[in-house]
């Protein structure tokens, strides 16, 4: 499916001094969505520059951001700013805005010079949970991610303020059905579901650092005063407003605050403790699920990474392939997975730059003192273990790689480079046993792509 970004500048003025930059998302020939962002005066494309994504209330559209001052501290920072519409005006964060979002700030990045490991987001009202509810369902590391977010007045559980209010027509339109009908939309696109807290997202907050604030009048403060509590201690970067002031939305924002606040901090995309509800099939930092056996239950993983290459799996349920990326590189012999009853045969994948080199690879299964070789297939660069339904305690996998050397001296180095590269630019000629060491990947071919392998192997040591 193609997509097409188009721009053009528009001068908002008197209200505004600077240029404000709009952009069309194409789709299929239909535009989807309209946003604008701000590029600060001081750019240098040589430098990379934080990214403040902002999110409008109800009724409001790309442009309507810019009425805060969100925009003259984006620029004092040297922050770009982008501001989507989002498809509707009276948008509940369905799945559908996360993915134009997505591409938006892709685009972005795609265009200017921007720090991946400081995408901020603010909003407020009806986008005050836009940042954390886009953070709980971003969680893949080659893909942009959320550094931190603040919330002004966000409506931080669907169905909860469903209730409250009796029915929302918005969130019937954009989740398809009241929150009794399709209870599943309105936790996936929430910050959090108080009702059951074991089945709801906000367990994949635990990296993003949160700024909560509400209006010291309004009803539903308790959506923030109980994300706190619930998070508290979990999340180690939480704020709440204990003295607020404004109404609703935008107006209980201190905006040069919250930027000074976000401004702390910097993505967190590779922790050792990985305990999500993922939505759909997805990756959560290094680890990544296929499949899922019940479309409308989340897919729960509970996941530790410990020194010397051991793992613990807590907990694993609702699909049947979990993959550890980065885990095969040539300085990894032996993985243990410690392994907690998983009432299903599933698979374990394993991911890594230097699965090229496996010359062979075991997994077994170990309980007490009983010990059960697995099966292993590699499939589009993975290793795939398949564990049965037992009550293993662990799984064991040792590898080895091709150490042999083309030189023969028993060390991967820049002389095996040399050899390689004059042998490809036809300068010399390797012999027999040497074009054997020297074809890497196996291909029955020495070229330039076996060099690469070779300096990896040696970057590896």
């Amino acid at each position: 499916m193609k997509m097409i970004f188009i721009y053009l500048i528009l001068l908002i003025a008197p209200i505004l001094s600077q240029e404000i930059f709009t952009g069309y998302l194409i789709e299929d020939q239909d535009t989807i969505d309209v946003f604008s962002y701000q590029i600060p005066e001081l750019y240098n494309e040589e430098n990379f520059h934080p990214l403040l994504v902002t999110f409008h209330q109800w009724g409001g559209n790309e442009n309507s951001n810019y009425s805060t001052s969100f925009d003259e501290e984006a620029n004092e920072r040297n922050w770009f700013m982008l501001s989507p519409w989002g498809g509707s005006s009276n948008n509940y964060n369905h799945q559908g805005m996360q993915a134009m979002v997505e591409d938006e700030i892709l685009w972005v990045m795609e265009n200017y010079n921007i720090d991946k490991n400081r995408i901020y987001m603010v909003g407020g009202s009806m986008g005050g949970a836009s940042g954390a509810i886009y953070a709980n369902n971003h969680l893949d590391p080659t893909l942009p991610m959320v550094a931190a977010t603040a919330s002004a007045s966000g409506i931080l559980d669907c169905e909860r303020r469903a209730i409250e209010m009796d029915g929302n027509n918005s969130m019937i339109e954009w989740f398809g059905g009241e929150w009794h009908e399709v209870p599943f939309e309105y936790h996936r696109n929430s910050a959090v579901y108080f009702d059951d807290p074991m089945h709801s997202m906000h367990y994949n907050l635990q990296n993003t650092p949160l700024y909560l604030d509400f209006g010291v009048t309004e009803p539903h403060r308790t959506h923030a005063e109980d994300l706190y509590n619930l998070l508290d201690g979990y999340n180690e970067n939480i704020w709440i407003d204990t003295d607020p002031t404004g109404n609703h939305g935008y107006s209980v924002f201190d905006e040069n605050h919250v930027c000074e606040w976000l401004s702390q901090f910097e993505l967190t995309d590779n922790p050792n403790i990985i305990n999500v509800n993922l939505d759909e099939p997805s990756r959560a930092y290094w680890i990544e699920t296929y499949n899922q056996h019940i479309l409308d239950e989340f897919i729960r993983i509970n996941v530790v990474r410990n020194g010397n290459n051991i793992f613990d799996i807590h907990e694993f349920s609702n699909s049947d392939s979990i993959i550890f990326h980065n885990t095969i590189n040539i300085s990894n012999t032996e993985l243990l997975i410690n392994h907690e009853f998983i009432n299903n045969e599933y698979y374990i994948g394993l991911s890594g730059d230097d699965i090229n080199f496996i010359n062979e690879i075991n997994a077994t299964g170990i309980m007490d003192d009983y010990i059960e070789p697995l099966n292993i297939n590699i499939q589009n660069q993975i290793v795939w273990i398949s564990v049965p339904n037992f009550e293993f305690e662990n799984i064991g996998i040792i590898i080895s790689y091709f150490s042999t050397d083309v030189n023969q001296d028993g060390v991967w180095d820049i002389i095996d480079v040399v050899l390689v590269i004059n042998h490809v630019l036809g300068i010399s000629e390797l012999y027999e046993f040497q074009l054997l060491n020297a074809d890497i990947n196996q291909d029955e071919i020495v070229n330039i792509l076996d060099v690469v392998l070779i300096v990896n192997i040696i970057l590896n040591t």
